[in-house]
């Protein structure tokens, strides 16, 4: 009898233990897949990715500026063209991830967009196929940002160009930078470089604007029916702000100067004037017009926790140097940009695109990527008129003079502002070119006051930009 129990126990073992692997087979085989494969320290995970042959990406007149080839072993090598690219481009890596527009379009280029159907079942699972990712054509102009890259190479800084008209990014700028091609070698020694090379100043650099923020200071005037030509005594009088005085960028002839005067000439005391008349209600409102409590981006090229919008908090003690440009109010050279097409188009800014058309893998026809024609309401288009017409003053007789370009009519602003023990010049522009198209430009330098080199810059892009595209 004892035996017989022991047999019987041993045969009950060995059924349950044949229930207990039938049972982590099936799982294994019907569940267990996917969820191995999706572990992203999954060896075949790994290899199959480095063996993608992401999209490539070219330039709005099809230039090539990166692309993904296969090595001895299969791997995909990921190489990248123009260095003057590189700021906008970002980077692809399989250890340290994306950035840019690599980031931006990511989905497309990896082909992770692409449907799961036999044919990829077929050449992908059964055939181990490497995936192609879709190719892309960016609104970027090439010759204009290697341009604007040449322009701005001594300096640290960044620099922004779109098309007012439809809001094509032509060129994007932000020094100093990064060669793609020795990311993963260098990455050390770039993530610990003082200069920030992956800090994207043109979309993440939050500055100081000093006196772009006459801009909506005027438009606000404009609203509560201050008129442009009231006059202000003792115009040319310096501002004292927290750590720095503000003074009149070019000295005007007279001390009583009309409030558009103030403007061309770069004269802080009618601003602080117009500040504490219209206090901080109406300036906080108009101030979110302009955007400035929720600053766009371009979707997809910053980690979402870095373009989070910063409310604005203003209170009668902080009020007058933060509308003046030197408080808690900061700008990117983007924002500048967008706020600069406004002023060309009614009052109405475009929103930025960088995309223009896609093409599978295997074809050979590129298709228009759509999209939402949107703008962004920021002022009436009479308001938008007047500030037009400030903006041609000051670059014919006013602070940007040096922005002046045979045969084009030009509108530009510079700037000054302080952070901390340093300073840095802003020039923002707009010209029209012989096609009709308005081209606008924002450029910020770090480190310098010298706002005549800026608008020199400035003038010279814009003149540029609008000859290349009525080329």
């Amino acid at each position: 009898m004892g035996f017989e129990r022991q047999i019987n126990r041993l045969l009950i073992g060995i059924l349950v233990a044949f229930i207990s692997v039938g049972i982590a087979g099936a799982y294994w085989a019907i569940v267990g897949p996917d969820t191995i494969l999706l572990r992203e320290d999954n060896p075949r995970r790994v290899e199959a990715e480095a063996r993608v042959l992401r999209g490539t990406i070219e330039g709005r007149d099809g230039t090539l500026l990166a692309e993904s080839t296969a090595d001895s072993t299969g791997r995909a090598v990921r190489r990248y063209v123009l260095p003057a690219m590189s700021s906008a481009l970002g980077y692809f890596s399989l250890r340290y991830g994306v950035g840019g527009a690599e980031a931006a379009y990511d989905n497309l280029l990896s082909g992770n967009d692409q449907p799961q159907n036999w044919q990829t079942f077929i050449g992908q699972d059964l055939l181990h196929r490497a995936r192609a990712g879709t190719d892309i054509r960016l609104t970027f102009d090439t010759t204009i940002q290697t341009e604007l890259q040449n322009q701005l190479a001594d300096y640290r800084g960044s620099g922004i160009v779109l098309n007012a008209t439809n809001g094509e990014v032509l060129a994007l700028i932000s020094l100093p930078t990064f060669d793609p091609n020795t990311l993963d070698a260098d990455w050390d020694l770039l993530t610990q470089a003082d200069d920030k090379p992956f800090f994207n100043r043109a979309l993440q650099g939050n500055y100081q604007p000093g006196g772009l923020l006459q801009i909506p200071l005027l438009a606000g005037a404009l609203l509560s029916n201050t008129q442009l030509d009231k006059l202000f005594v003792d115009a040319d009088r310096p501002v004292q702000v927290p750590n720095a005085e503000l003074r009149c960028l070019v000295s005007p002839q007279s001390p009583v100067l009309t409030l558009g005067e103030a403007f061309i000439y770069g004269c802080p005391a009618p601003f602080e004037a117009l500040i504490n008349t219209l206090g901080v209600d109406p300036i906080e409102a108009i101030f979110r017009d302009f955007q400035l409590d929720t600053p766009p981006t371009l979707p997809g090229f910053l980690p979402p926790a870095e373009s989070e919008p910063v409310p604005l908090q203003l209170s009668a003690e902080t009020l007058v140097p933060a509308a003046l440009g030197q408080g808690q109010v900061t700008i990117t050279p983007l924002e500048a940009a967008i706020i600069t097409a406004a002023l060309t188009q009614n009052g109405n800014a475009p929103e930025p695109i960088t995309l223009l058309e896609t093409r599978l893998p295997g074809s050979s026809r590129w298709e228009p990527f759509p999209h939402l024609q949107t703008s962004i309401p920021m002022m009436t288009s009479t308001v938008a008129a007047s500030l037009r017409e400030l903006l041609i003053q000051s670059v014919n007789e006013g602070t940007a003079q040096p922005a002046q370009q045979d045969g084009l009519v030009i509108g530009g602003q510079v700037a000054l502002a302080y952070a901390g023990d340093e300073t840095q010049v802003w020039f923002i522009g707009f010209t029209t070119g012989p096609n009709g198209q308005t081209i606008v430009t924002a450029i910020a330098l770090e480190n310098t006051a010298d706002i005549y080199r800026v608008a020199r810059i400035g003038g010279e892009i814009l003149a540029f930009a609008a000859n290349q595209l009525s080329a």
